[in-house]
């Protein structure tokens, strides 16, 4: 699964990526995450720690890929990347920088799409709007091109503890520029999106539940591609059973080609093996559901 998160300078990345891993290195109901390099480790959660004493890491200035797993009662479950670009990539054009162009490229690849925004920025300045449409044409064009499969889309306000939602239009001045974005995705069979605040500081709010409902769906996408190939499978060997004769084993052995019976052998053990590969995803992915209704609830 590739997590692709994009937002402008400030809006706060870097700073969520450290808190979410170190929170969900932690655990939560028998879910965790890991790095797959130790160094990636070491800084997030050095950096988690500087955060909780009021120390913000500097914006990302580069690129940035991590290889994670997510893993349940102890166990690797499901693996995936999270790809991190600087801000100033935005603001470049696909023609004239190859880190825009990569971007472009990452998010029509990309199975859920984190864009960061300043919830203050968005309540208080103008130039906050201006830079949430240019997040949100980049996810537009990215979503424009078909896809094979299903894309979340989540829109992070972040920093939202500084925001007095209660002011009467304050709510509607920070998430307006995002409404056509999020009227397209509902409308969108292959896309689910919505808004989740967010804050890092003090009082953190949501920290895990963005990346913990990328990666149901993509949990989920996993189960149904395995289930889907599964039922190929027991249909082919069906189909080649019911053709399978003693005289074609006969001149299938004789010519040196496989038989019908060979053939459902090998269909009957790629299910199985697909079947290996689905039943240790089943149980993850129900207790993932579940904490999930729960924390949905509690937030709305």
């Amino acid at each position: 699964m590739n997590i692709v998160m994009l937002g402008h300078n400030a809006a706060g990345k870097t700073t969520y990526v450290s808190m979410m891993y170190a929170r969900m290195w932690e655990g939560i109901e028998g879910f965790d995450l890991r790095a797959s390099a130790a160094k990636d480790h070491d800084a997030f959660i050095a950096a988690a720690r500087g955060i909780r004493w009021g120390r913000y890491p500097q914006p990302s200035d580069h690129r940035a890929v991590f290889d994670l797993v997510l893993r349940h009662g102890g166990r690797d479950i499901y693996p995936f990347t999270w790809r991190d670009y600087r801000g100033g990539a935005l603001n470049e054009h696909v023609s004239d920088s190859p880190q825009a162009a990569e971007l472009h490229e990452d998010l029509k690849a990309a199975d859920a799409i984190l864009m960061f925004a300043d919830a203050h920025r968005l309540a208080t300045d103008s130039r906050g709007h201006r830079e949430a449409r240019r997040i949100v044409s980049h996810v537009q064009r990215a979503l424009e091109v078909p896809r094979t499969g299903s894309v979340v889309v989540l829109v992070l306000l972040t920093k939202c503890d500084l925001v007095d939602f209660g002011r009467p239009s304050v709510g509607d001045s920070v998430t307006a520029p995002f409404g056509e974005l999020l009227n397209a995705i509902d409308s969108d069979e292959q896309a689910v999106g919505g808004l989740i605040p967010v804050a890092c500081g003090p009082r953190p709010l949501n920290i895990e539940l963005p990346v913990l409902l990328c990666l149901y769906y993509g949990l989920m996408n996993r189960v149904t591609v395995l289930q889907s190939v599964i039922n190929d499978h027991i249909r082919d060997a069906r189909d080649r059973a019911g053709r399978d004769t003693l005289l074609n084993r006969w001149i299938s052995r004789a010519v040196g080609e496989e038989s019908h019976a060979d053939r459902v052998n090998a269909l009957w053990h790629a299910a199985k093996q697909e079947y290996d590969r689905l039943v240790p995803l089943l149980d993850p992915a129900r207790h993932l559901k579940r904490y999930l209704d729960r924390a949905m609830g509690a937030a709305s």
